[in-house]
């Protein structure tokens, strides 16, 4: 079981990075995160479930998750220990590093990401021994 954590940089390092103006930063724009030699697509994804049966990873390429409505939960592992997931309150964008366990879940009826991932991925899916799933009081 995993406990609900704030999206830090700090806290979400291990997985990737959270998409911000650094510290420094003035006024202008800001290159944040970067994939070379790849084209890219932006996608939304809705979703209502409050259970998660399957993890998915994508082992040559990052992925960015940017909430757009709802509240939602990502929940992510290590390649290397995908039953030792994390639980973060996705309320800030962010992006995952290559090989990332990961899946989503609504907290609300429902709820939306803006995905932002290379045109072609790959992917890899990791099934728990048991569903894991959320409560709320909504």
């Amino acid at each position: 079981m995993a406990f609900l954590e704030y999206v830090t940089k700090e806290a979400f390092a291990p997985f990737g990075t959270v998409i911000e103006l650094p510290d420094s930063a003035k006024e202008g724009f800001y290159v944040v995160e970067r994939e070379e030699g790849s084209p890219w697509r932006i996608g939304v994804f809705r979703y209502s479930n409050r259970s998660v049966r399957q993890f998915e990873c994508h082992p040559y390429s990052k992925e960015s998750f940017e909430p757009l409505k709802g509240i939602s939960v990502l929940l992510v592992a290590e390649h290397e220990k995908p039953e030792d997931y994390h639980a973060f309150l996705l309320d800030k964008p962010i992006c995952l590093k290559k090989g990332v366990w990961h899946q989503v879940l609504s907290l609300t009826a429902e709820a939306e990401v803006k995905i932002t991932e290379n045109l072609e991925v790959s992917s890899e899916f990791y099934s728990p021994e048991k569903p894991i799933w959320i409560g709320t009081c909504m």
